[in-house]
């Protein structure tokens, strides 16, 4: 007899019972021999009639695949190109079972038949040559559980990607209040953004030769990067004229309260009003505006349309550098005047020094706008943005004054890759692996290219395969006592790159604070004492805000610092593992409830 779990794998592919047909068939053959059953399909105009008997040429067979009789196996046909409905209870086919002898002739039940039988099946649709699975219905057992369980086997259970936690944050659902953002964190949230973009704020002429021009034809290769420039030179030149139109404006609201203290110096008999009304008329002459409109921006402090004044009460609070990239949101915000007298005084006063710090360190050029005002203005800050370390109640200090008394011969290099260590290494770069799998991306499978235009791996587009960013964090002094530390000036959402720990690439170095990779071949150390980027200053926290994550970019091991969803003005922090406390004699100084590692206070406290 054949094996019932064959004819059951037959049924399954074939949705046919021949089993009556099948044992006459095997009946004929010796007992010993090993037995196949190979299965073809024919094309033919009536089934019932053989190809030859009505003069047609007979077709080739197509081989659909083959069944081991003796081990009950299917071996599928590499070359199938048609959809197997795959089953794998018999309930489904309706009026017949495996015991009645169907003759050949008989056809399979429709596959619409068959779904309806499950109202479950009704929603699951086949794409291309591949079908989904049919699991058990409500009231039918499935065989593929039930047979792993005899066998002793793991069930098969559906896996995530490689890509480890953080993923990006799910949306909340309706119904979910949160805190938002009011007007003057977006304020200030705007300027922040401004400073750490590519903005170019430098002074430009509107000469014709600064200005690419189209060429007349069709639309080509050639023109298409023609207007990509034209609009990159344009948007640049508004820019720059909107910031510089935002610092004169508040400039003229400066000139205009002496204009009006000189006249009531010259007529002490006039009332304030008075004198105000004859320096604003002066003003719409050579304006051309009329006194409404002038009023509407400038005059009255509870005038909620004062959009002029609002430009200086800025500039007196946060500085030049506040207004410069302030960006469009300033007009509404200063037309409006939401929040404007609540703390945006405090809050900007507070952010003064480390605005300027960021702007000039990264956009250099900008105080030759206040030459157009008569200010002659110095940088205040030079050299990298990160070689100052930034404080609410003090001044920005440097880098190097905050680790003299520990060091005093310190030095730091700011790298963007990480650099060898040829005594340790020589030229071999111990986080390379294969180069067959140097193209394609070890978490998505995209391919992977330092080229923007041919590169499609997006796991963390901040750092690699896109045009890079600079960071929205600065080095600030913590205020729990751990000397230096790593603010954000913008949010990171969850599971996006903050950035890649680099340093020098080493080995056996001991009673150091190094990275230490897990790799099982070269286990490489990543040292960042005399060279590194910001995330060399990133502290310790129990309940940390983000995490180092592997990844490996054109086959080479990187380490991603990954944000667990950091909002601005926090400090990131990191989970230095129990590998770095155990045999450390310091206590933990983040002061989380939930702090594992504050050793000397919990003495102490005992005591």
């Amino acid at each position: 007899m054949v094996p019932s779990k064959a004819i059951q794998d037959l049924v399954t592919i074939l949705r046919h019972d021949f089993t009556v047909e099948l044992n006459a068939s095997l009946a004929s053959l010796p007992p010993q021999s090993s037995t196949c059953l190979k299965i073809h399909a024919e094309i033919c105009i009536d089934p019932s009639v053989p190809q030859d008997d009505i003069g047609g040429q007979k077709s080739q067979p197509i081989y659909l695949g083959s069944i081991s009789l003796d081990q009950a196996e299917a071996h599928e046909s590499f070359n199938q190109q048609l959809t197997t409905p795959v089953a794998t209870d018999l309930s489904f086919l309706p009026n017949h079972s495996i015991t009645e002898g169907l003759g050949s002739t008989h056809n399979a039940p429709e596959l619409s038949n068959i779904h309806q039988t499950c109202p479950l099946e009704k929603k699951r649709k086949t794409i291309g040559g591949l079908t989904i699975k049919r699991g058990s219905c409500d009231g039918i057992p499935d065989d593929s559980s039930s047979s792993s369980q005899v066998d002793g086997s793991a069930l098969r259970q559906l896996q995530t990607e490689s890509r480890v936690f953080p993923q990006r944050k799910k949306r909340n659902g309706y119904g979910i209040h949160q805190l938002q953002p009011s007007s003057v964190e977006k304020f200030v949230a705007g300027v922040w953004k401004q400073i750490y973009s590519n903005v170019e704020l430098a002074p430009i002429s509107m000469d014709s030769d600064c200005v690419p021009m189209i060429a007349s034809g069709g639309p080509n290769f050639e023109t298409f990067r023609a207007i990509n420039s034209l609009c990159l030179k344009i948007t640049t030149i508004a820019r720059r004229c909107r910031s510089l139109e935002t610092i004169i404006q508040a400039h003229w609201v400066d000139c205009f309260d002496h204009r009006v203290k000189e006249i009531g110096i010259q007529n002490p008999f006039l009332s304030n009003t008075e004198t105000r009304m004859l320096a604003l008329r002066e003003a719409c002459t050579i304006l051309k505006w009329s006194e409404k409109e002038l009023r509407n921006r400038l005059l009255s402090l509870t005038n909620e349309r004062a959009i002029w004044r609002g430009y200086k009460e800025i500039k007196d609070v946060g500085g030049w550098a506040c207004l410069a990239f302030a960006g469009s949101g300033i007009y509404r915000f200063c037309k409006y005047r939401v929040g404007f007298e609540n703390n945006l005084a405090t809050r900007l006063e507070r952010l003064q020094s480390s605005l300027e710090v960021a702007a000039d360190t990264i956009h250099p050029e900008w105080r030759k706008l206040l030459k157009f005002i008569g200010i002659e203005s110095q940088l205040a800050y030079t050299g990298h943005p990160h070689d100052w370390v930034v404080c609410d109640a003090t001044k920005p200090v440097t880098l190097k004054s905050t680790y003299t008394q520990w060091d005093p011969n310190f030095e730091f290099s700011h790298v963007e890759e990480s650099v060898m260590d040829e005594a340790a290494w020589g030229i071999a770069d111990p986080r390379i692996l294969e180069v067959a799998s140097a193209t394609s991306c070890h978490d998505c499978g995209y391919l992977q290219s330092n080229d923007t235009s041919i590169n499609e791996c997006r796991c963390f587009p901040e750092l690699y395969g896109c045009c890079k960013a600079l960071p929205p964090v600065q080095v600030f002094r913590t205020p729990l006592g751990m000397n230096n530390g790593i603010i954000t000036r913008c949010d990171f959402a969850r599971g996006s790159a903050i950035g890649e720990f680099v340093g020098l690439i080493t080995k056996g170095m001991e009673d150091k604070d190094v990275m230490q990779s897990k790799s099982t071949k070269n286990q490489y150390q990543i040292y960042q004492g005399r060279m590194g980027n910001y995330t060399r200053f990133v502290n310790h926290s129990c309940a940390p805000n983000s995490q180092f994550q592997k990844f490996y970019w054109l086959g080479t091991e990187r380490i991603v610092l990954v944000s667990k969803g950091v909002e601005a003005e926090k400090e990131i922090t990191v989970d230095y593992s129990h590998e770095y406390w155990k045999g450390l004699d310091k206590d933990c100084l983040c002061g989380e409830l939930c702090c594992r590692y504050a050793r000397g206070r919990a003495r102490s406290s005992a005591i």
